[in-house]
C-alpha cells in the first residue's frame, strides 16, 4: 500500500477542491444563520468571489508533477483547463438563479453551496487519476444535481426531473462501480498506471467486460445513445437556470474524466473503446439532431441539440490522438458559453409561473426586446457554426483535428449533422423576427443578473470566434502534457 504524506506538493494539488468546498459549508451555514434570507444577493457574491478564488487557487497551485497521493490526483493544465470550464458554468448559472428562482416561486436558500458542491465535484472527475477518486468525483458532483433538479418542488415536471435523474443517475453509478471492480480484478489495481501497467497480462474477457460496464455509465452521464432516454426529460423539467448547468458542468466534467480515464488508465484497450466511441458519437448526433427538428419546445430543442454536441465531442475522443483531444478541450469552453446563453435567454423571457419556452413564446421577440433577440441569434448562429463566432472556431478545430487523424468519414458526418442542426436553429430565428405574436404579447422584465450573464457569455462567444488561438494553444498543449505525466 503506498502511505499517504501530506506534504507541501501534495497540500498545493488539492487546495483548489479543499477551498471551495470549505467555501460551500461556510455558505451553507451563513444561510443557516440567515433564516429570513433576507439577502440572496449577499450569498450569491460570496458564491462567485468562492469560485473566482477558486480559479485563482488553481492557477497559482497548477503544475505538471503536482500529483498527491501516490499519483492518484493530478493538478496539471488538463484538470485546470476543465475545471476552468466548471467554475465558469457554475458562475454564470448562479447569475441566472438568483433572478430566476423568485419567478418561478422558489426560495431555495440551498441552492448557493448546492451549486458549490456539485462544482467540487466536477474540479474532481477533471484531477482524478484513479478509479476511485473518479467515482468519488461522480458522487460529489451527482448528488447534488439530484436535488438542484427538484428544486421547483411544486412544479411536477421538476419534480418528476429529479426523480428520474436519481434513479438513472444511481443506476449508471453502479454500472460504473461494477466496472471499476471488474477492472480491479482483472489488473490489481484502481490508479490509472497501475491499470495501465496490469493490462497486459489481465484476463482479456474480464478487461473488456470492465471496460463495457465503464461506457456504460459514462454513457449515461453525458447522455450518449442509447443511454440518453432520460436526458431531454429531465433538461426540461429541471429549472432552467438549472438545466445550463447540468448541460454545460456535467457534461464537461463527464467528458474530461472519461478522456483521461481512456488515455491514462485503459490506452492498452484504444482499439475496443476506439470503434465503440466512433458508433456512439455518429449514433448521439444523429438521433438527437434528426428528432430535435420535431420540438416544438425550445427547452426541449436545446436539451437535445446538448446531445448532439456530446455526440461531437466523443467524436473527437474516438480519434485518439492528441490533437484531437485538445480541439475538444477547446470547444467544451466554446460549447459551455453559447449553451448557457441560450438558455440563459430563456430564463430572460420566462414570466411569473410561465416558463414560456415554447416556439410561440419566441414570435416577435425581435419587437419586443431587441437585445434579446440579438442575443438569441448570436448563440444560436454560434452553436450551428457560423463565423465568425467561437462555435464556428470549435468545429473547425473539431473537424480539422478529426481528418488529420485520418478519420474523413467521421468529420463528413460531423458536417452532415452540423447542416441538420442548422435547420431547428434557423427555425427559432425565424419565430424571433419574422412571427408575430400570437394575442397579445406578454411583459418582459428586466433582470440586472440575467443581463450580466448574457452579456459575459455573448462577449466570450465572439472573442473566442475572432482571437481563438490563446484558448487554443491552451487546450492542446495541456491534452498533449496528458499522456506524460508519470506516476508520483
Amino acid at each position: 500500500m503506498t502511505p499517504l504524506v501530506f506534504s507541501p506538493a501534495h497540500m498545493a494539488a488539492i487546495a483548489p477542491f479543499a477551498f471551495l468546498v470549505v467555501a460551500a459549508i461556510a455558505i451553507l451555514l451563513q444561510e443557516a444563520f440567515d433564516p429570513a434570507h433576507e439577502a440572496p444577493e449577499r450569498t450569491l457574491w460570496l458564491s462567485l468571489l468562492a469560485l473566482v478564488a477558486t480559479a485563482g487557487l488553481g492557477i497559482a497551485c497548477v503544475s505538471e508533477g503536482n500529483l498527491a497521493f501516490g499519483g492518484t490526483w493530478a493538478w496539471d493544465r488538463v484538470a485546470l483547463y476543465g475545471s476552468m470550464v466548471c467554475l465558469l458554468a457554475g458562475g454564470l448559472s448562479l447569475a441566472l438563479v438568483v433572478d430566476h428562482m423568485p419567478v418561478i416561486g422558489v426560495r431555495a436558500r440551498e441552492v448557493y453551496p448546492l451549486v458549490l458542491f456539485a462544482v467540487a465535484g466536477m474540479m474532481v472527475m477533471c484531477a482524478a487519476r484513479d478509479l476511485l477518486v473518479l467515482f468519488l468525483g461522480l458522487e460529489i458532483m451527482s448528488v447534488p444535481a439530484y436535488v438542484l433538479a427538484g428544486l421547483h418542488r411544486s412544479d411536477d415536471a421538476s419534480a418528476e426531473a429529479s426523480l428520474k435523474y436519481f434513479v438513472l443517475g444511481a443506476l449508471a453509478s453502479a454500472f460504473l462501480l461494477y466496472g471499476i471492480a471488474l477492472i480491479w480484478g482483472a489488473t490489481g489495481a484502481t490508479s490509472y498506471a497501475g491499470v495501465a501497467a496490469g493490462l497486459g497480462a489481465a484476463p482479456r474477457l474480464m478487461a473488456l467486460a470492465g471496460l463495457g460496464l465503464l461506457l456504460v455509465g459514462f454513457g449515461f452521464k453525458i447522455g450518449l445513445v442509447p443511454f440518453h432516454f432520460w436526458a431531454p426529460d429531465v433538461y426540461q423539467g429541471a429549472p432552467t437556470s438549472i438545466t445550463a448547468l447540468m448541460t454545460v458542468g456535467v457534461k464537461a466534467a463527464a467528458v474530461l474524466g472519461l478522456a483521461r480515464l481512456l488515455l491514462e488508465g485503459l490506452a492498452p484497450l484504444a482499439i475496443g473503446w476506439g470503434m465503440v466511441l466512433w458508433w456512439t458519437s455518429v449514433l448521439t448526433m444523429t438521433l438527437a439532431n434528426v428528432v430535435a427538428l420535431a420540438q416544438t419546445n425550445v427547452k426541449r430543442m436545446l436539451a437535445y441539440s446538448s446531445l448532439a454536441h456530446a455526440g461531437y465531442l466523443v467524436a473527437a475522443l474516438a480519434a485518439g490522438t492528441p490533437r484531437a483531444g485538445g480541439a475538444a478541450l477547446f470547444y467544451l469552453l466554446t460549447y459551455a458559453l453559447m449553451t448557457i446563453g441560450a438558455f440563459g435567454v430563456l430564463v430572460a423571457v420566462a414570466g411569473e409561473g410561465e416558463p414560456r419556452d415554447g416556439a410561440a413564446d419566441f414570435a416577435g421577440l425581435a419587437e419586443r426586446r431587441p437585445m434579446l433577440a440579438g442575443a438569441m441569434t448570436i448563440f444560436l448562429f454560434s452553436l450551428m457554426g457560423i463565423p465568425p463566432l467561437a462555435g464556428f472556431a470549435g468545429k473547425l478545430y473539431l473537424i480539422e483535428a478529426i481528418v488529420v487523424a485520418g478519420d474523413v468519414g467521421l468529420a463528413t458526418i460531423l458536417i452532415l449533422n452540423s447542416v441538420v442542426a442548422g435547420f431547428y436553429y434557423l427555425r427559432v430565428i425565424l419565430d424571433m423576427f419574422t412571427r408575430d405574436p400570437v394575442g397579445e404579447a406578454p411583459v418582459i422584465d428586466a433582470r440586472p443578473y440575467v443581463a450580466g450573464c448574457l452579456f459575459v457569455a455573448m462577449v466570450a462567444t465572439i472573442f473566442l470566434g475572432v482571437f481563438p488561438d490563446m484558448a487554443l494553444d491552451a487546450a492542446r498543449e495541456a491534452f498533449t502534457a496528458l499522456r506524460q505525466v508519470a506516476p508520483a
